[in-house]
């Protein structure tokens, strides 16, 4: 019999989607660093014999659907883990001890490959009432570490065995630039993190290891770097999101680590264009409420209810989840995530008879159409302009700065070697 390799999902260019995670004899401390952050990053976890130890289950989300597949069949299984996948869940399936210990873990590898699912291994301590794992000694005799290319994360903070590996990248996220750049890095082999704030509930996740959720501020993150045994950060979060950008530059500071960022060009008028630039959400609600009666907002969620006092307006808010805040007297809510194309922008606008797009200077392609649309339309935009990025934090400097993916694989190379590519 043969039970799955680690190679699985991890070798490949798309990301796991599911993760076949050994829990171990039953102790929690027991389980690989890369197993407790799956648990608890887990939108959706099924675990496959009882034996499975309470204590581990005990590490899910408390968010998380747990699924009992005991009286399961395969094919429902399977269809657990599709309806989880739409959601865009991260699914974990539990074996107690080592999953190369069951057979059931290779059949359950093998429907997903057939499936077109991509899975992948993570490998715990074996467990006495079981047999040995089947992947326990390679054809040559070597651990199933040295013959799949996976080895166990038993290392202190995930961090992989040897001096091979630069060592941890964290990448602070939440862009659309950060999930590229996370995939390059798991290709190029790699270990990241990305670290979400957790402001949006179903985020679009990259590649590798996700963190969700504050740090606790400078203190938090210095902590956090120094317990993980951080070697690089690049900061690729929204220009607008400051508190984690001063955050990262002081806790880099204190912990000696290189720091990037990674930020979009800003946005440049064309011709034709009627942009109204304003400093802050403050300034365009001024301007809003003296000029215009039809605005439409793409401020994110939050910056909705810098609008709440509006009388007069009738607004059209657009945004990818409902906002938590006060909002117009008179509004119209879409929730809807882009990227968004040309016409659609310009019907939308149309039809609703916007007279002015109200929006911050994220800049990007992928929410470009909709200043192609305004301009076709005569629209006027108001811009609330980035904050000032070059400013330094008291006590530290200011963090080098690219504008694309491939500048930050190429300012890893200067550090780490070919590793990563760079074009």
């Amino acid at each position: 019999m043969t039970g799955p390799t680690g190679s699985q999902g991890r070798a490949s260019d798309a990301p796991a989607a599911v993760h076949l995670v050994g829990v171990g004899p039953g102790p929690v401390d027991l389980l690989t660093v890369r197993a407790s952050r799956l648990l608890a990053m887990s939108g959706t976890c099924l675990y496959a014999h009882g034996q499975v130890p309470r204590e581990s289950l005990s590490l899910v989300s408390p968010t998380a659907k747990v699924v009992d597949t005991t009286d399961l069949t395969e094919h429902q299984i399977l269809g657990e883990v599709r309806a989880a996948l739409a959601r865009n869940d991260r699914v974990v399936v539990l074996f107690a001890g080592d999953p190369g210990q069951h057979a059931e873990a290779a059949q359950l590898s093998s429907m997903f490959t057939a499936d077109g699912i991509t899975s992948e291994l993570v490998p715990g301590i074996g467990h006495p009432d079981f047999g040995p794992s089947c992947e326990a000694q390679g054809a040559d005799g070597q651990s199933p570490a040295a013959t799949s290319g996976g080895p166990v994360d038993s290392a202190p903070s995930g961090r992989r065995a040897g001096g091979a590996s630069p060592g941890l990248i964290l990448v602070l996220g939440g862009t659309s630039e950060a999930r590229e750049l996370a995939n390059l890095l798991v290709t190029a082999g790699l270990e990241v993190v990305t670290a979400l704030a957790g402001k949006v509930a179903r985020p679009r996740m990259p590649r590798g290891e996700v963190r969700i959720g504050e740090f606790g501020g400078a203190p938090g993150l210095t902590h956090w770097l120094r317990e993980n045994a951080v070697t690089a950060v690049i900061d690729a979060t929204d220009p607008f999101s400051e508190r984690i950008s001063s955050d990262a530059i002081v806790a880099t500071a204190a912990t000696g680590l290189p720091l990037l960022r990674l930020q979009r060009t800003p946005w440049s008028e064309s011709d034709g264009d009627e942009w109204i630039r304003v400093p802050d959400m403050q300034a365009a609600v001024a301007e809003v409420e003296k000029r215009f009666r039809r605005p439409m907002l793409t401020v994110g969620k939050l910056g909705a209810s810098d609008f709440a006092d509006d009388s007069r307006g009738s607004y059209l808010i657009r945004c990818s989840e409902p906002p938590p805040g006060p909002l117009p007297h008179r509004y119209l809510l879409v929730l809807d995530r882009g990227p968004f194309g040309v016409e659609s922008e310009r019907t939308l606008m149309a039809r609703h008879r916007i007279d002015v797009l109200v929006t911050r200077d994220s800049g990007g392609q992928t929410s470009e159409a909709k200043l192609e649309a305004a301009r076709a339309l005569h629209i006027p935009v108001v811009m609330v302009e980035r904050p000032n990025s070059s400013a330094s934090v008291e006590g530290a400097g200011v963090p080098e700065t690219v504008h694309s993916v491939s500048d930050a694989a190429r300012w890893l190379v200067a550090r780490f070697g070919s590793r990563v590519a760079a074009d």
